[in-house]
Parts: structure tokens; C-alpha cells; sequence
């Protein structure tokens, strides 16, 4: 026999051998209990911004999740981009008053908002303690989450068009929903303010520039101030209003 043949006998023999099995078997096991306090001392050593190993520490048992979903969630906004404000906003949105909801589908997205439809198992709000967010940040994060709502499909125009009157009826539909989204995130961000506001009962520090004195300005004035930080008409804006702008 070869060498090659006994090597591949050997492996062959190693993987069949009953210890192999045994320890196979024992990875099937389930995780042995540990007492809440012991799982709460082991979370305290995980830092709070090691994200990936919190998710994961929280979909091993019941146990575990109760032990370490607060830490994930109370200040959710602070070790992430401005994509992941998007995606946490997304999330959010499902606690909303069942009256805005319905509000809003009628008088500002009139179509079906699927995230509306959303019943939560945990209710996150119950953990968030820190909420510290440029003003900015928040609007901008909510224009990113617009486009990912579902909305209604467009009737296909039929009657023939030149290339003249396409441009122009394109150009006057891409106006309409530039300025439906500013109305859209307009509403979305007064609302949202108000769900953290009124309910998240260990929320110790919410700091948001000065939200009371944002929510005064008009659907332009606001998309302006945050897309255009620093030019002229937003310090005419800001005088104006009083307002202290964190760009």
C-alpha cells in the first residue's frame, strides 16, 4: 500500500472513530443553564459598543435576551452611521400611535405604509435611556428611509407623448415628489420627537439641539436648514427663530 492510500485510510478511520461522534454529539447539546445574575455579570464585561457580540449574546435563550437586550437599546443612535439611524427609524415607526398612523397614511403618504402594519414583539422604547442626535442627522436619516417604504405603483401613461412633453412631465413629477418627501419627513420627524418624548420611561437624556423651536419651522425652512447648514438663508433662518444649529 502507498503512502497515499494510508493516509487516506488513516483520515478515514479518524473521522468514524467514536470519539469523533461523542464530540459531534456534544455540540448538539443545549447550553447549560445560567442563573439571570451570573448572565448579567458576564454581559457588564462586553463593551457597550461591541454591537456584533451583543446580537449575538441575545439569540441564545430567553435568559440571555432579557439579560442584555437593554444594553443594545438604550442609546441605539450612538455607534452607528447614518444608514443605521435610517434602519433603527424604520424600527420605530412600528410604535407609533395607532392614530397617526392613520393620519398620516391618509394625509401625507396616502398609500399603505407597510411598517405602519408592523406589530412588535419588544417594545424597544422601554430601554432607550440616552437620545443625543443632531437635529440634521435625524432629517437626513429619515429622507434615506422614505424611498424603502412601499408605496403605490404608477399608472403607465397610455397616450402617446413627444420628447418635449416626456422632459416636462418628467421634470414636473420628479418636483412633486421632491417636495412630497419634505412634507413626508416633515411629519415623520414631529411625530417620532413625540414618541420619544411621551413614551420611553427611562429616557434620561434627550438632547436634539432645540427640537420645540425646529418643529415651528415650515416644511421649507426646515429642509433647508438641514440639507444647507451654513449658507445665508439658513443664518437668516436661524436669527430669526433663535435657533442653535449643531451641523
Amino acid at each position: 500500500m502507498d503512502k497515499s492510500s494510508s493516509s487516506s485510510s488513516s483520515l478515514s478511520s479518524q473521522i468514524s472513530s467514536p470519539q469523533i461522534i461523542s464530540l459531534q454529539n456534544s455540540f448538539n447539546k443545549p447550553i447549560p443553564y445560567l442563573p439571570p445574575e451570573i448572565v448579567t455579570e458576564i454581559v457588564s464585561y462586553i463593551s457597550e459598543d461591541d454591537i456584533k457580540s451583543l446580537y449575538s449574546i441575545i439569540q441564545i435563550n430567553k435568559t440571555w435576551f432579557n439579560c442584555s437586550i437593554h444594553v443594545l437599546w438604550k442609546q441605539p443612535f450612538k455607534y452607528t452611521s447614518l444608514t443605521g439611524y435610517s434602519k433603527l427609524l424604520k424600527i420605530y415607526i412600528w410604535f407609533l400611535p395607532e392614530k397617526t398612523k392613520m393620519e398620516l397614511r391618509k394625509n401625507v403618504f396616502k398609500f399603505d405604509v407597510k411598517e405602519f402594519n408592523k406589530i412588535p414583539t419588544v417594545n424597544y422604547l422601554n430601554y432607550l435611556e440616552n437620545l443625543e442626535l443632531e437635529y440634521r442627522s435625524l432629517y437626513w436619516a429619515i429622507k434615506l428611509l422614505l424611498p424603502t417604504l412601499k408605496s403605490e405603483e404608477k399608472e403607465e401613461i397610455e397616450e402617446e407623448e413627444n420628447h418635449v412633453e416626456i422632459k416636462e412631465r418628467k421634470e414636473k413629477e420628479e418636483q412633486e415628489a421632491k417636495n412630497l418627501r419634505k412634507v413626508q419627513a416633515n411629519a415623520l420627524l414631529k411625530e417620532l420627537i413625540k414618541l420619544y418624548k411621551e413614551n420611553c420611561p427611562k429616557l434620561k437624556k434627550f438632547k436634539m439641539n432645540d427640537p420645540t423651536e425646529h418643529l415651528k419651522l415650515t416644511v421649507d425652512e426646515l429642509d433647508h436648514i438641514c440639507t444647507n447648514p451654513t449658507d445665508q438663508k439658513t443664518r437668516i433662518y436661524r436669527s430669526r427663530r433663535k435657533l442653535i444649529i449643531s451641523c
